[in-house]
């Protein structure tokens, strides 16, 4: 077999060139930067990764109870998908849409309605 980059006969069996130490099989595959990359973010698991980001949203007044029920159901179903198939990754962030949104919509709620109640106490 010869070097792609070199020109040079590899000796059969070695995964490197001797004189440039060019992998010997063309490029590496990178598919250890991918999964180590799916692991940080589950870009498999698209339920999960999108209540994560809900769930953070929901951070934001008015629109946040809204945005927090959504990231609790989101995130049942991300931890769903993580169970069904490990290879997707992404059951740190269902957990935190699901612990997240939930505690922003019971923060939420709260806040709503002592504003309803604020509004009809008489000045």
């Amino acid at each position: 077999m010869r070097c792609l980059t070199c020109g040079v006969e590899i000796a059969e069996g070695r995964q490197y060139c001797d004189r440039c130490a060019a992998f010997a099989g063309g490029a590496p595959t990178a598919s250890g930067a991918s999964d180590a990359l799916s692991k940080i973010v589950p870009y498999k698991n698209k339920p999960a990764l999108i209540g994560y980001y809900l769930a953070v949203f929901s951070l934001i007044p008015c629109i946040g109870l809204l945005l927090a029920i959504a990231a609790v159901a989101l995130g049942v179903r991300g931890l769903a998908v993580a169970r069904e198939t490990p290879q997707a990754h992404g059951k740190a962030h269902a957990w935190i849409a699901i612990v997240l949104g939930g505690l922003m919509l019971v923060l939420q709620g709260a806040c709503g309605v002592m504003f309803a109640l604020a509004l009809r106490a008489p000045s």
